[in-house]
């Protein structure tokens, strides 16, 4: 067996490669080794520079681009051109990898196996460190000397695996060794899959699912230039690899998506407590059921004198304290607050009885009343609102509260009792439960508030004394992030309590002792299933944050704001598939009503059906001005009809590096018509368009049967990025639709397309994103 080793057995605890060189920059900078006013991302582009000149430099020289460390420092002079610095920048930049990367935990049990067995695979690499620093690095990993029996490195032969020569050199060292008894693993399909094949070894592409690469993407054009997004999704990716294709959608969006929001949340207030000196942690039912476990896990993973006791209140527990003091003025503003909640289902939670000469207007909100007229002329909201001015009514709602009051109390008292800081932990956003929490213990100030987003509603508990910390919070766009979340809260929520009971309220047990009750779990059959799933993928993403995380790291906890950008990005603008699958979930009012629905029912494709239709219209800001209560989730509901309809205007609008917009619209484009086959023609090899297409070509689906370029020397066959490469002329006898991947060449293309066809006697047809006068037989 041959492994690759970086972003195979070796993974960086950053997003991509690329941002090691911002701290070697940041460290660099602290230590005078550079100029103040390079910045860590300039420090970047300038070591990205250093080494393209130092590649092209060895390619006159030696005739090879392969280059080591040094060299690549050598060609970088941001302050002074001096041996001395170059060599201190060198070991910098090992010191900073040393530190970042980690064995991937899904291998490395592997690798003992065949240790164990006599089997010691071979590691390749087309790395610019010399053998003796990886071979370090390795160690420093936990990857020890003695479980592979040799270290193959491009910058040490002079060869790599993307040219083939790494391979050759493997196997001339091992004659005795047929090359198709050779397994490769590796995550680059042209350098570990095409390449390995090409040379007669079998290979196998290790690398996360396009699913993975979709959310990725997204995540990109919704960021701009930003990395907002948290790097173990990728060890996330990775280990679902063998998902049943029936979970992983599930397994994937609860990993990639739910993971970062609410394990990064749970381990953000466990390192905040531990700072604060607070030793017991009280997350609040239902989101408890998972938050106390992750919670737990962290604690144990990090040797923390800390203990967690979830909680059981929710708003309809403590519902009947707002009655106390109810009358019509109340009524009406409970009411006009909860659109959802019939008059009479009020006056019950309040100990009253409808009057049966208005039991025709049962189940009506405030909304359903206003402008109706009874018999006798008087106005129908304000002959119910007197209701709740009756002596009797606010007699047994004030008793209903004292009750729940001294209830609640004491539950709470015999659950956090003592005078130590108790955390309180909620999701969001309002902070209300746990303002009421802190009034039933008398505005004790040991009780501190952590939410993982916040709304302006916030205002009203911290303007109270409320103590707060808030996850998502620490600038105007994490506030953005967290009001996405609270526009359309229910996927998360479900997410997170659908396997468990809301609390109805308290009674006292045999022993006196005031204990909750719990209504049955909301959630059965087939929406049990996949909320397991959820549940298993959030659980999946910890386990891999805990693997890719020493006890002892000091590495920063990320922000809320990168935490929670990949669900938030999900709600904006989600693919058809999670549309689908989504909206099909169901949620309940959790606040006595009983009421539950889909999220995406029937209701809610009414309401979004007439903004499918506009034309030129702003369409997310039209979708976010329906009212929640119709349509929980506009845009999930949107995509179900059309499943570009945010992606299109992204592409528009947005600015790309990369060619992802483009390439995704010539995808399209050929989906649109039905094929399934297609050929490809662009130009500059991989610094054209050609690489995005092959990619967004897999992801959509299409089989792509042929490679063209016009510069043929820069993507010589056998393979272009794993697809087959075909000489211009070769193009007709494919018989397939050609895909015009290319802007500024698009017309000379076109003409040799047509040229070489007709001299073969073949129809074109050619598809061209925003040329349809190149356009050809379709």
């Amino acid at each position: 067996m041959s492994f690759d080793i970086f972003d195979t057995l070796l993974l960086r605890r950053v997003e991509t490669p690329a941002l090691v060189f911002d701290e070697v920059g940041r460290r660099a900078r602290h230590a005078g080794l550079i100029g103040k006013g390079v910045t860590p991302p300039l420090f970047r582009l300038a070591r990205q520079e250093a080494e393209r000149r130092a590649r092209r430099a060895a390619l006159q020289a030696r005739g090879t681009q392969e280059v080591d460390l040094g060299e690549i420092y050598s060609h970088l002079a941001v302050r002074e051109p001096s041996a001395r610095t170059a060599l201190e920048l060198a070991a910098l930049e090992l010191a900073v990898e040393t530190k970042t990367v980690f064995a991937n935990p899904l291998l490395l049990d592997g690798l003992h196996e065949l240790a164990a067995r006599g089997r010691l695979p071979v590691l390749l690499s087309d790395m610019y460190l010399p053998p003796a620093a990886l071979r370090g690095l390795l160690r420093s990993a936990g990857i020890e000397d003695r479980l592979y029996r040799a270290l193959y490195v491009s910058c040490a032969h002079g060869c790599s695996k993307q040219d083939g020569g790494l391979y050759r050199v493997l196997l001339a060292d091992h004659p005795e060794i047929a090359p198709e008894r050779v397994l490769h693993v590796g995550d680059d399909p042209v350098g570990d899959v095409a390449m390995a094949r090409a040379n007669g070894l079998r290979a196998v592409l290790y690398a996360p699912s396009p699913r993975y690469s979709v959310m990725r993407e997204r995540e990109r054009s919704l960021a701009g230039l930003a990395a907002l997004t948290p790097p173990p999704r990728r060890l996330a990716a990775l280990a679902g690899l063998d998902d049943d294709p029936a979970d992983a959608f599930w397994l994937d969006f609860g990993s990639f998506a739910l993971g970062p929001a609410v394990v990064d949340y749970c381990r953000w207030v466990v390192e905040d407590c531990r700072r604060r000196g607070i030793g017991l942690i009280a997350p609040l039912m239902r989101e408890a059921a998972l938050f106390a476990p992750l919670m737990q896990d962290w604690i144990r993973h990090r040797g923390y004198d800390i203990r967690v006791e979830p909680v059981f209140i929710s708003r309809q527990a403590l519902a009947p304290l707002e009655l106390g003091d109810l009358d019509s003025v109340k009524a009406r503003s409970i009411l006009s607050a909860r659109p959802h909640l019939s008059w009479d289902r009020l006056l019950r939670m309040a100990g009253g009885t409808p009057p049966i000469d208005l039991a025709a207007f049962s189940g009506l909100p405030l909304e359903g009343l206003i402008g109706s007229v009874l018999a006798n002329g008087d106005a129908l909201p304000d002959r119910i609102l007197a209701l709740f001015d009756a002596p009797a009514l606010r007699d047994a709602a004030a008793a209903r509260a004292a009750e729940t009051r001294t209830l609640a109390s004491a539950y709470l008292a015999d659950r956090l009792g003592g005078t130590a800081p108790v955390a309180l932990v909620d999701l969001g956003a309002r902070g209300s439960t746990p303002a009421a929490i802190v009034r039933l213990a008398g505005n004790s100030p040991r009780f501190h508030t952590y939410l993982c987003y916040a709304v302006s509603d916030l205002a009203g508990p911290i303007s109270d004394g409320l103590d707060v910390s808030v996850f998502c919070g620490e600038s105007d766009a994490a506030l953005a992030l967290g009001r996405i979340l609270y526009r359309s809260p229910q996927i998360i929520e479900r997410a997170l309590t659908g396997l468990s009971g809301t609390t109805l309220g308290y009674r006292h047990d045999p022993d006196g002792r005031s204990v909750p009750e719990t209504a049955p779990v909301p959630a059965a059959g087939e929406e049990a299933r996949v909320l397991r799933l959820l549940q298993a993928g959030i659980r999946r993403y910890a386990e891999t944050l805990i693997a890719a995380h020493p006890p002892d790291s000091a590495w920063p906890l990320p922000a809320g704001e990168s935490a929670l950008f990949p669900l938030a990005a999900a709600l904006s603008m989600p693919t058809g598939e999670e549309a689908h699958r989504l909206g099909q979930l169901r949620y309940d009012y959790n606040d006595g009503t009983g009421l539950e629905r889909g999220i995406n029912d029937d209701a809610a494709m009414a309401g979004v059906r007439p903004l499918s239709a506009a034309e030129d219209a702003p369409t997310m800001a039209m979708a976010l001005g329906l009212r929640p209560l119709q349509v929980p989730w506009p845009q999930g509901a949107l995509t179900r009809l059309d499943d570009g309809v945010f992606q299109r205007h992204i592409d528009a609008l947005g600015m790309e590096l990369s060619h992802g917009a483009v390439c995704r619209a010539l995808a399209a484009r050929v989906r649109s018509k039905g094929w399934k086959r297609v050929a490809a023609i662009a130009v500059g090899g991989d610094k054209g368009m050609g690489p995005d297409f092959i990619r967004c070509a897999a992801e959509a689906g299409l089989e792509l049967v042929g490679y063209a370029d016009l510069m043929d020397h820069l993507a010589p066959p056998p393979r272009f990025h794993g697809t087959p490469v075909l000489p211009l002329d070769g193009l007709p006898s494919m018989a397939v639709p050609v895909v015009l991947v290319t802007l500024g060449y698009a017309d000379r293309l076109a003409s040799l397309l047509r040229d070489r066809f007709a001299t073969a006697g073949q129809p074109l047809r050619l598809v061209a994103v925003g040329r349809p006068d190149l356009e050809e037989g379709i």
